[in-house]
C-alpha cells in the first residue's frame, strides 16, 4: 500500500525545520499507526519481521516534496517558502486495511522540528497510489537515499558503500531476499510456485552518477547517530514479487528512517 500524504503548514509565511526531519517523521507514523491500533505500532516500533537476526518494519517513505522554488536550506535548516508540500509512505499490508490506514492520517495534526525550529503540518488530504506493474525488470529512481551498509571487524559503525562499489549489489539482492522471507513467514504475502526462489537471479545496473546523503538521527541527543545513503538511478532485473518488495517496503537499510524508497522511472 502506498500512500500520498498532502500537508498545509498551519502558520503564515515561512516555516523552519531542520534538514534532518527523517527521524521526527518516522516517530510521527509509528504515533499516528498507534491511535489505531497500538499492538501493531508497538511490535513494529520495537520488534519488527524478523528473520534471523535481522529485524524489518516493512514500511518506508520519501524525502520531503516541494513545488518550485518552494524550499530554501539554509545550514541545517529547511525553510518551507509555499505553505504546502508532500510526502510519499509505503506500507506491506493486507489490502483490507488500506482504508483504515487512510483514515487514520487524514486531517492528523503533527509539529516537525528539533530543538532549535519546528513547523505545525495539517494532512490535507491522503490519496491511494496504484501500484506499478512488474514483470521481471525494472528501472527505478530515489525518492530518498537508499542505505546499505557493510560490518567491519572491531568497528562500532558500518562501512556505508557506494553504488558502484563491489558487494554494494551482492548486499542489495540479499537485503531484498531477507524482507521476503520475512514477509512470507509471517504470511504477510501468500506463497505460490512463483515465489519459489532458492538462488533468484538478480541483476543491478547504476544508471548514473549517485549523489551522497548525509542524515543525522536523534539530532543534539545522546542518541544522536550519523548515516549515510546515495540517491541515483537504476535498472534491476529480479523476480518479480523481489521487484514489488523493494518498492513497496524500499531498498537497502533504514527503510523505516525513511531510507530506500523508489519510485518506477518513466521511459521518455
Amino acid at each position: 500500500m502506498r500512500i500520498r500524504l498532502s500537508f498545509n503548514t498551519l502558520k503564515q509565511g515561512v516555516n523552519t525545520i531542520p534538514v534532518n526531519y527523517q527521524y521526527p517523521i518516522s516517530a510521527w507514523i509509528y504515533q499516528t499507526l498507534a491511535k489505531g491500533d497500538r499492538e501493531l505500532s508497538t511490535f513494529l516500533h520495537d520488534s519488527g519481521f524478523k528473520v534471523g537476526a535481522k529485524s524489518f518494519k516493512f514500511f518506508t517513505f520519501s524525502q520531503l516534496n516541494f513545488p518550485a522554488k518552494g524550499f530554501k536550506v539554509e545550514g541545517d535548516r529547511l525553510h518551507i517558502l509555499a505553505g504546502h508540500c508532500s510526502l510519499t509512505v509505503s506500507f506491506l499490508l493486507p489490502q483490507a486495511m488500506e482504508n483504515f490506514i487512510k483514515g487514520l492520517f487524514n486531517n492528523q495534526r503533527f509539529g516537525i522540528g528539533d530543538k532549535k525550529s519546528q513547523a505545525d503540518l495539517l494532512v490535507a488530504s491522503v490519496e491511494i497510489l496504484a501500484e506499478p506493474v512488474f514483470n521481471g525488470q525494472a528501472t527505478f529512481t530515489t525518492a530518498s537515499p537508499i542505505m546499505v551498509g557493510r560490518r567491519v571487524e572491531n568497528c562500532k559503525s558500518a562501512a556505508y558503500l557506494k553504488p558502484d562499489e563491489p558487494g554494494f549489489e551482492q548486499l542489495l539482492a540479499d537485503n531484498l531476499i531477507h524482507k521476503f522471507t520475512a514477509a512470507l513467514n509471517y504470511s504477510l504475502i501468500k506463497p505460490g510456485p512463483e515465489l519459489e526462489m532458492e538462488d533468484p537471479e538478480i541483476t543491478f545496473k547504476l544508471l548514473n552518477n549517485p549523489r551522497m546523503w548525509g542524515i543525522t538521527v536523534k539530532a543534539f541527543t545522546a542518541e544522536e547517530t550519523k548515516i549515510k545513503g546515495y540517491t541515483f538511478d537504476f535498472a534491476l532485473k529480479a523476480p518479480t514479487p523481489l521487484l514489488k518488495m523493494g518498492y513497496i517496503c524500499g531498498f537497502g537499510e533504514k527503510n523505516s528512517l525513511g531510507m530506500g524508497c523508489v519510485e518506477v522511472k518513466k521511459e521518455r
